[in-house]
């Protein structure tokens, strides 16, 4: 990080997932620091001393620079309270309960902090400098861990009565399927997530089903993905059935919500391996009149679009900026 490129104000951006934590300071529309630390909390102290531990590294990051952290965004995987700072519950992260993120943070950095979901973050850059500018009515669903969702309706974000609006991972898809995180049975996450693909991988190979995978093999989402990229019919099967649920739920989303674009992020959906067969399904699914025009693309921002999106958040509520609807 170079101190010619820092003009003294910038934000830092924090996506929590259930696998890894990502920090970063953001500063004239670019990422100038990135931390990453694994996920290995078991309870709620040890959730926040992980979250101090990166943010005391970006403060001093900053200092180093002559700059300073004005801001914090906070993306977080699950259901979180926007208006109190609070994450209420994650499915991916047991023994973490009502933990008050936001003033954890803004006690560390001497500065406000927002939290939002992490998906609803992944959004709004996608939306503020990503593939969805200039788009008013967005879906977005995120695959990783889990499954997230997140909407911009009129051209903010939108976050429902409750503030947990696009639980998308959390549609109910069968009557009698597996058992979800959040205590429930047939969510679309328990086919369509990382977690669900692994699951799938494991229960097939458990049966004697051909593959040149191994157990081990079947614990990665990621490794199971370069299989199928190399022609593993297992493999290539379990994404095939992950991205057959992300179409019947988006296929559903379009009939409701009638949007512009539909967005696919998140680290499983980066193998390339869920689009196609998602489109396909989500059109069988749809109304040919609402089908008709929408886009479907990929998000720019990846890996990083939680936390980049939680920097923009944080960036436009400290300028005072609409980001939410009415």
């Amino acid at each position: 990080m170079k101190k010619s490129n820092i003009a003294g104000r910038m934000v830092a951006g924090v996506d929590i997932g259930g696998t890894k934590v990502t920090f970063i300071l953001w500063s004239d529309e670019s990422i100038e620091y990135k931390l990453v630390l694994p996920y290995a909390a078991q309870s709620s102290r040890e959730f926040s001393e992980l979250i101090l531990k990166g943010m005391a590294d970006l403060r001093q990051r900053a200092a180093d620079v002559g700059a300073s952290v004005m801001g914090t965004g906070i993306g977080c995987a699950g259901m979180v309270d926007q208006k109190r700072g609070v994450l209420r519950f994650s499915p991916n992260m047991p023994g973490v309960r009502d933990v008050a993120l936001a003033q954890i943070v803004a006690e560390e950095t001497h500065a406000p902090a927002y939290l939002e979901n992490d998906a609803n973050c992944a959004l709004f850059a996608e939306w503020a400098s990503g593939v969805a500018v200039a788009h008013s009515n967005v879906v977005m669903f995120s695959v990783g861990t889990g499954v997230g969702g997140a909407l911009i309706l009129d051209g903010h974000l939108y976050v429902g009565r409750h503030g947990f609006a696009g639980e998308m991972g959390h549609i109910p898809m069968l009557d009698r399927g597996l058992l979800c995180g959040c205590g429930r049975h047939g969510c679309l996450e328990t086919t369509a997530s990382g977690t669900g693909i692994e699951r799938y991988v494991k229960s097939a190979l458990a049966r004697g089903s051909k593959s040149s995978m191994t157990a081990k093999d079947a614990g990665s989402a990621r490794v199971i993905s370069h299989f199928a990229q190399n022609g593993d019919h297992l493999a290539r099967q379990a994404f095939k059935q992950a991205a057959r649920s992300l179409g019947r739920a988006a296929g559903g989303i379009i009939n409701i919500l009638d949007p512009d674009m539909v967005v696919l992020g998140g680290g499983v959906a980066e193998s390339g391996l869920l689009m196609d067969e998602m489109k396909r399904v989500a059109q069988q699914c749809s109304l040919p009149l609402l089908f008709e025009g929408v886009e479907f693309a990929m998000a720019h921002y990846r890996n990083d679009a939680a936390a980049v999106g939680a920097a923009l958040l944080a960036d436009q509520l400290l300028k005072g900026q609409a980001v939410y609807s009415m």
